[in-house]
């Protein structure tokens, strides 16, 4: 096991789900010997972070019984990824697959501290990257976890097929084979990266979810800026925004709600940034209306998304923003007349 950071730390969300995990693919006994061990947790709430090493011990003292090199995949392949239930979570915020990966990049620290996600599209192939935190790449097996979860998630979010996914060591011939048959896609050994590689076309599709409560988005985003020295206000109200258009919630108030200050705070800190709500909720549509059209959305359709009413609405203020009509802008963006 690596060389654990004793300020690394993990969600109790996380800890529970993998606790879930474990209990049915490992005898309750030995379970429960290993959980004898590590501090006893009293009474943890949804937003306590645990001390990551606890789950890296845990997960030593049941291998060094069970000898499985994959107890920790075999945990997560009993864990609920279907597209029912993805849709009450905050994934729901997401229009498309890509929005949703990209929800995932912005809130894996508020899973654990173990790694970072990254999405990176080309033009034909789109590639999420596992990247291990300092002093974490030796955690072989929860990263190897990590990985295979990410692999269940994407059929759920509407990627039907993966090109490849590589992990960045190589275990032995015969657990090869193990591996091979959990892992739903070619599996690559001894890679730079562990990454899971996949169309890039998928990423636009949309997401034929409906828009959940924005509690479930503005949760996450809550705990993101806990974490955070210095929170990036402006980023957080971008965040929300698509989520409350759809809802027909987007206004300083609702955001000041969901992220739990007051609208005098928001607005003052919103600021210190260099915006004012108002900049911040136009430069966020203008920019959302172009990435739509682009996607290949209706005119109605992303009118609907940006919270316009009435499409003449959203007619009027997209000339403003690019001098042109929507059906203009969509025939001439691939020229990169318009960026």
């Amino acid at each position: 096991m690596p060389q654990t950071n004793p300020v690394a730390s993990m969600s109790t969300e996380h800890y529970l789900t993998t606790l879930k995990g474990l209990g049915r693919v490992v005898e309750t006994p030995v379970l429960e010997q290993a959980l004898a061990r590590l501090p006893r947790l009293s009474g943890p709430s949804a937003n306590t972070r645990i001390p990551l090493h606890h789950l890296l011990e845990l997960h030593e003292g049941i291998s060094d019984r069970c000898a499985d090199p994959l107890l920790l995949v075999r945990a997560y392949q009993t864990l609920n990824y279907e597209p029912r239930f993805l849709a009450r979570t905050f994934l729901a915020g997401a229009i498309s697959p890509g929005d949703a990966l990209s929800l995932v990049s912005r809130y894996a620290k508020v899973g654990s501290d173990l790694c970072s996600i990254e999405l990176m599209a080309g033009q034909q192939t789109a590639t999420l990257r596992v990247l291990p935190a300092p002093g974490f790449s030796g955690a072989r097996e929860p990263l190897d976890a990590i990985t295979y979860g990410f692999a269940r998630i994407l059929p759920s979010l509407g990627i039907p097929s993966m090109d490849v996914i590589r992990l960045d060591h190589v275990p032995s011939g015969p657990v090869q084979a193990h591996y091979r048959q959990l892992f739903p896609a070619n599996l690559v050994f001894g890679c730079q990266e562990r990454t899971i590689e996949f169309p890039a076309e998928y990423l636009s599709r949309p997401l034929d979810w409906h828009a959940i409560p924005a509690e479930k988005l503005a949760r996450r985003e809550r705990r993101l800026n806990q974490l955070q020295e210095q929170p990036q206000w402006r980023e957080s109200v971008a965040t929300l925004l698509p989520l409350l258009y759809r809802l027909g919630e987007a206004n300083i108030d609702e955001c000041a709600r969901l992220l739990a200050v007051s609208r005098r705070s928001l607005q003052r800190r919103i600021r210190a940034e260099g915006y004012s709500f108002r900049e911040l909720l136009d430069e966020n549509r203008r920019k959302l209306a172009a990435n739509y059209l682009l996607r290949g959305y209706s005119n109605d359709r992303t009118a609907s998304l940006l919270g316009y009413r009435q499409p003449a609405q959203f007619y009027r203020s997209f000339r403003e923003w690019y001098r042109c009509s929507p059906s203009e802008y969509r025939e001439t963006i691939q020229t990169g007349l318009y960026q």
